[in-house]
């Protein structure tokens, strides 16, 4: 890096990754930035592995320049980060961030929000509601597994929460360590999972409150990893035409692993409803597939979310 006022900036992504965004913004035309940007990872204020630091340490290590804390339903993450005194240079830029759960299409649908006023009221009274929800819904999948034998469940849960809000992978955590399966994914093929015995339907917020909430805060409204909702192409396009209907501005289209003709499908598919693209790695813990810094590029022709925050 370096050079003077109007040399390019850059963040150079790790060696022998082809997955920065070059991105010339209309304000300032003659200013390239190439930036590699994650706006999609999770971290122990959730369902995440790692504290927020280690996260944004582990970012900065494979080339990251802006990202956000997606956290389910919950800013504790970026309050930790807003409590330090002085986070240590180097570390990517981080927009305030969070990703609500929403009740569309019959099902659940996953709505990130992104630079936002973390201080605002409709945001924060949002959480607050997403909390009581996930209380609720823990109290009866507690109830449930103490009537199939499995008892303390909700304590165990919170032990492994940690502080964080409650969900089912606290639970299948809970499950995992006092010996009733072996892995998560076992707690929730036997346990957690749609239609198991110990499901309970959550009642979320429709698709246009969640996307209020984020709207009224300055923010913009993302619809989460769409392809994880295994739609036919022709409902995913009526749910993209929903959620621009309900005030979205983006799609996500990017992520670890996804085939090009899948992100391209999705970006045509954003194309149409006249909404941006966004990119993420849904990052949980260390060692997965869905690692920091290799998040595949936008297919071409599509508007970066990410560009009001360059």
């Amino acid at each position: 890096m370096g050079g003077g006022a109007g040399a390019p900036r850059e963040f150079a992504a790790a060696p022998g990754r082809d997955c920065r965004y070059s991105i010339v913004p209309a304000a300032v035309s003659t200013q390239a930035f190439s930036v590699l940007v994650d706006l999609h990872t999770h971290t122990s204020a959730s369902d995440g592995e790692l504290e927020p630091l280690a996260l944004l340490q582990m970012q900065a290590a494979a080339g990251v320049g802006l990202t956000a804390f997606t956290d389910h339903d919950t800013l504790d993450g970026w309050d930790r980060i807003g409590a330090m005194a002085a986070p240590a240079a180097g570390l990517p830029r981080l927009l305030p961030g969070i990703e609500f759960s929403v009740d569309a299409a019959g099902r659940e649908i996953h709505v990130v929000g992104l630079g936002f006023d973390p201080a605002h009221a409709a945001i924060r009274d949002g959480i607050a509601s997403q909390q009581v929800r996930r209380r609720a819904r823990a109290e009866r999948i507690a109830a449930r597994l103490d009537y199939l034998g499995v008892h303390g469940a909700l304590a165990g849960a919170e032990l492994a929460a940690a502080g964080a809000g409650l969900g089912r992978p606290h639970f299948a955590r809970f499950l995992v360590a006092s010996g009733r399966v072996r892995t998560v994914d076992e707690a929730f093929h036997r346990y957690l999972g749609k239609g198991k015995p110990a499901a309970c339907r959550m009642e979320w917020p429709g698709m246009a409150e969640a996307t209020g909430w984020i709207r009224a805060a300055g923010g913009r409204a993302v619809l989460a990893h769409p392809l994880a909702y295994k739609m036919t192409r022709s409902k995913l396009r009526a749910l993209i035409a929903q959620f621009c209907d309900c005030g979205g501005d983006a799609v996500e289209v990017a992520l670890p692993g996804l085939a090009p003709a899948d992100m391209e499908m999705v970006g045509q598919l954003a194309r149409e409803a006249g909404l941006r693209a966004s990119a993420g790695s849904d990052f949980h813990a260390a060692g997965g597939w869905n690692v920091p810094g290799r998040i595949p590029p936008l297919p071409a022709g599509l508007d970066p979310v990410w560009e009001d925050w360059i």
